[in-house]
């Protein structure tokens, strides 16, 4: 006897988390692998991602000191919760993260990502932020949300090619230069 499967079985059976061990979660993009942030992800890279004024222009990060305990800290925050930190690899490189605040009450998940010093423009955000996306909405998360100031036309580009819909506008919300920009909100609904 066939058994017809919907897109969204389909989908799910071929992007199901690849597991090594209890816990781990591994998902494969076309570019990309997400995998769980480890501490021995804390390279002298990564530290140096948080601290290049040009790469965190458009993140409130820019207002903090990055370091290694630092780093440490906001690991360990995501113990015993719901939610994400993600790195995001390509080959055998490390080349971003990614962040998934979850409410499981809700339904929802906020995305966020940050691709590192001369590993923009190549289509890993595209692919990593295309990747999470998509497996929270194929696990039960009823919306995915991300935001961004409109000065970043990248991040803008990226949400929008992701087939995520505008979902609200602060209007001169953040500085950049001491220039007010709006933040931007964007959704995709699970269908």
């Amino acid at each position: 006897m066939l058994v017809s499967l919907s897109n969204e079985e389909q989908y799910r059976a071929m992007n199901k988390p690849i597991r090594e061990r209890e816990g781990e979660l591994r998902l494969k993009g076309g570019l990309v692998e997400l995998r769980d942030f480890t501490s021995e992800n804390i390279t002298k890279s990564y530290l140096e991602w948080l601290s290049d004024p040009w790469l965190m222009r458009f993140s409130n990060q820019r207002f903090r000191t990055h370091d290694l305990n630092s780093s440490r800290a906001f690991l360990h925050s995501f113990a015993g919760t719901e939610n994400l930190f993600l790195a995001i690899w390509h080959e055998s490189t490390l080349i971003g993260t990614m962040t998934a605040y979850q409410s499981p009450p809700h339904g929802t998940a906020d995305i966020g990502l940050l691709i590192g010093v001369g590993f923009q423009g190549k289509g890993f955000g595209q692919d990593a932020w295309t990747t999470l996306m998509n497996h929270l909405l194929a696990k039960g998360v009823r919306k995915v949300t991300g935001g961004t100031l409109r000065c970043n036309s990248a991040m803008v580009s990226i949400m929008q090619r992701c087939g995520m819909r505008a979902d609200g506008v602060r209007v001169s919300q953040e500085l950049v230069d001491g220039v007010a920009h709006d933040m931007l909100y964007f959704a995709k609904f699970a269908s």
